[in-house]
């Protein structure tokens, strides 16, 4: 039964905005049918305009990350301030992200300014990476890049973004990456994006506030929820005293079980502390790989401690390296079995030695659509063995007892106290590590697409290589596959 008998923003209890300083306050209200199933989202944005009036323009890209509809799906739309609706003019630029539809009041503003509008699901057919906002169970998960129209303000530096569930079903609860059920963000509106929410009847792993790992799981996973959130805390911990001298930071696991055949993805926000993961229901997608959905989740942890490039896109480093230490650490401490391991460093080697673009150049791949995931997962694969062999060159020449990510903590520490860690940087340390020959090395094969030969014990001393073949289509690729000794 549904429960609208009021308009959506009837109810919202947004705080009074003082005209002071320019604020933003948003509140995000799943829409939902008579069986309590979310099927939109509607949105409530409360703009106090302090200072002269003015016009109020606000933007949405066409589609985030290239992918998820939102600004060619908004209906509803309307801006309201005291003197009443104000009719917009729409219109779109372009930009480096892609195109950006905008919306412009026809006249000027003052006051307290009130947006509204409306969004409807991503499809449970959208691909790629999980950033839509998509059903899951009684409740809805997804980024907020995929709901929010943002102002475009001089001096807008502080804004809220808060749910509201009065048309969930009972016992419904939400989060937001870097809050609760409630975030506050410091700067440019632009702090909102790019964070993981979920809201419904959430099963939490590690609820009470103050703890350093919360973990929740939304919808029918086909596995314990509460054994896969523990293992998750587990692996938290040791990622956590591994990489102990970067911090304890918080973090937000987020597990959506869709109503739909779905493959375990994730996501992570590093610069939030949080990762989602998709999974599909038992009911349609039976026999789901358990040992792949922890081989996610550990992989998107652990790019909170590998972090970024600073000075350009690297994903032979972010991903590589990130594949490379949730695919060991985790047998290295007990929490997986080696042929789980085994598995998953065949199936990242096979995503690159069996893939077309396995001699593409880094540039050739970073300019490759997202849709081409056969292409951009290369340097996963690409990354992970040329760290695996590194690994082993460092354990040889130091006779076991320094091994890459002992040799990579100066370079992690520098970054913290914020030197970025550009490609000069990456070659002056690999130079110190390995010779001047190492960065010729590195140069051939990663960034020129050169073929790496995986090293006897490149993974450690308890995997072994062993040259296997693969048919795909019309074509036979040779690569490399590991058995535990």
């Amino acid at each position: 039964m549904m429960t609208a008998a009021l308009p959506f923003w009837a109810s919202a209890r947004l705080p009074d905005l003082g005209a002071a300083e320019p604020a933003l306050t948003i509140l995000l209200r799943p829409e939902t049918d008579e069986a309590h199933r979310v099927i939109g989202m509607a949105v409530e944005e409360r703009i106090a305009m302090a200072g002269q009036p003015q016009r109020l323009t606000l933007t949405a890209p066409v589609q985030f990350v290239g992918m998820v509809p939102v600004g060619s799906v908004v209906s509803d739309f309307t801006i309201a301030d005291a003197g009443g609706k104000v009719s917009t003019s729409v219109s779109e630029v372009a930009s480096t992200a892609g195109p950006v539809r905008r919306w412009t009041s026809v006249r000027d503003l003052v006051g307290e300014v009130t947006v509204r509008y409306r969004l409807p699901l991503t499809p449970f057919a959208q691909g790629g990476p999980p950033y839509g906002m998509k059903a899951a169970g009684l409740g809805v998960a997804g980024n907020s890049g995929s709901v929010l129209i943002l102002p475009e303000l001089a001096g807008l530096r502080r804004s809220t973004l808060r749910w509201d569930l009065s048309h969930m079903v009972a016992g419904s609860s939400g989060v937001i990456a870097g809050g609760t059920d409630t975030l506050i963000a410091e700067g440019a509106p632009e702090a909102l994006i790019d964070r993981w929410l979920m809201a419904g009847p959430l099963q939490a792993g590690q609820k009470p506030s103050g703890n350093r790992f919360n973990a929740y799981t939304l919808g029918a996973p086909p596995f314990d929820a509460t054994a896969m959130m523990a293992w998750s805390r587990r692996v938290y911990t040791l990622l956590a005293d591994t990489f102990g001298y970067l911090g304890t930071p918080p973090y937000l696991l987020a597990i959506r079980a869709l109503d739909a055949p779905s493959f375990a993805t994730g996501t992570a926000s590093v610069a939030n502390s949080a990762s989602l993961i998709t999974v599909g229901s038992p009911t349609y997608l039976p026999g789901q790989d358990v040992q792949r959905v922890k081989g996610t989740i550990a992989h998107e942890m652990t790019h909170n401690w590998v972090g970024q490039f600073g000075d350009r896109p690297a994903p032979w480093f972010n991903e590589g390296l990130t594949v490379y230490v949730s695919a060991t650490l985790p047998c290295e401490a007990g929490l997986r079995d080696w042929r789980d391991c085994a598995n998953e460093i065949g199936k990242w080697a096979r995503d690159y030695y069996g893939s077309e673009a396995r001699n593409w150049t880094m540039k050739r791949i970073e300019a490759t659509p997202f849709a081409r995931e056969d292409v951009r997962r290369v340097p996963y694969g690409r990354g992970m063995m040329y760290f695996a062999n590194l690994d082993a060159q460092i354990r040889a020449a130091s006779d076991g007892r320094r091994t890459l990510l002992t040799a990579l903590r100066p370079l992690f520490e520098e970054r913290r106290t914020g030197q970025p860690l550009t490609m000069q940087r990456w070659e002056a340390w690999l130079e110190r590590e390995r010779g001047l020959k190492a960065i010729t090395s590195f140069r051939e094969t990663v960034l020129e697409g050169g073929m790496i030969v995986p090293a006897p014990n490149a993974f450690g001393d308890r995997l072994r290589v062993r040259p296997t073949r693969w048919t795909n289509g019309n074509q036979t690729f040779d690569g490399y596959e590991w058995h535990v000794l």
